[in-house]
């Protein structure tokens, strides 16, 4: 059986330059200029050394231009937006420190907000592990990108023990730790399981709230790293929650997201992305939920082969962080591409 790949190239050369240069290398060696928003872009960040600063503390793995590359793309046609954009996140990256939270344990991060209950960090992990929020790293899909596993069908929100913060800080943590578990490079696969969710959840204010403030979170922190969305065994009563959330959504990620109720549906969709064997016991698979791979407390997955062609090019005017055009090649593997 043959199993459909994607690749991306991205650059992967840093220096400590406050300067982003501009180059037209592409992965086969020929000469490929970056969008005209790309390039507009850079020419504006660069004019604004505390951003290129921010910029070098926020980018980890990814190199400066990809993630210019990102913004530039998730506000295709508008200079004014997409530097606005890339403005609002840098600044909240630095407020909230996102820096130092991506370098935590989950108990960690847990026990900045005291509990109701007295309960400590590593006692809040355990249960949003076990009970309220079950959550695991499975591994790659056929793209090749990494698949988050959330359940969000058990907890009613009002009885955790945490304030709405606390738990939107969690969310914070997790999509950072996603994001350095695949060195920052490329897109991820997220499938959120909502079985037994009831109309109380749905519509509940507080459930509504931690919705729109994941949603917004994701947006304007991690533009153009969302593959696919699964959001699997929707109960009826799900159509009308999910038509008050999409509201607060950007089109194109509408367009990233399958709805799939229950029954055989569900592994069949499943199956045409990843390997059925990733999966949770509860869903056929063979994988054991655990924080392993994303909390830095807990041993690494064991690593697997190299899924995204890096690049390194110098600037051709010798210094600075060379920009490379972004190539995604991905398109969605199909039934007829895996035999």
């Amino acid at each position: 059986m043959r199993r459909s790949r994607r690749s991306r190239t991205s650059a992967a050369e840093s220096t400590s330059s406050s300067h982003l240069a501009e180059s037209t290398s592409s992965a086969q060696g020929e000469a490929a200029p970056p969008s005209p928003d790309l390039v507009a872009l850079l020419a504006a960040v660069n004019g604004d050394e505390r951003l290129v600063e921010s910029i070098e503390r926020h980018r980890f793995g990814e190199s400066a231009e990809a993630l210019c590359a990102r913004f530039a793309r998730a506000r295709a046609g508008s200079l004014p937006k997409a530097l606005a954009m890339l403005r609002r996140d840098m600044e909240r990256r630095e407020e909230r420190g996102f820096a130092d939270l991506r370098a935590m344990s989950a108990a960690q991060v847990l026990s900045l907000s005291p509990s109701r209950d007295g309960s400590d960090g590593g006692a809040l992990r355990d249960r949003l592990l076990g009970e309220w929020n079950p959550t695991g790293l499975l591994g790659r899909d056929y793209a090749g990108r990494p698949v988050l596993y959330r359940n969000f069908s058990r907890p009613r929100l009002w009885d955790v023990p945490l304030p709405l913060s606390a738990l939107l800080k969690y969310n914070e943590w997790v999509s950072e730790r996603l994001a350095a578990s695949m060195g920052d490079v490329g897109k991820w696969t997220i499938v959120i399981d909502v079985a037994n969710m009831g109309a109380v959840q749905c519509l509940h204010p507080t459930h509504l709230a931690f919705c729109k403030g994941l949603a917004r979170t994701d947006a304007a922190h991690y533009p153009e790293r969302l593959g696919r969305l699964l959001l699997i065994n929707a109960p009826a009563v799900f159509e009308k929650f999910w038509n008050a959330f999409k509201a607060v959504l950007d089109p194109n990620t509408v367009a990233k997201i399958d709805i799939l109720g229950r029954g055989p549906a569900v592994q069949r969709r499943l199956a045409e992305l990843m390997p059925p064997e990733i999966l949770p016991l509860a869903l056929g698979g063979k994988a054991t939920l655990s924080l392993a791979g994303l909390d830095p407390a807990l041993p690494s997955l064991p690593p697997s082969a190299p899924v995204f062609d890096v690049v390194a090019t110098r600037s051709s005017r010798g210094s600075g962080i060379a920009c490379v055009a972004v190539y995604d090649c991905e398109e969605e593997p199909s039934p007829q591409a895996e035999e």
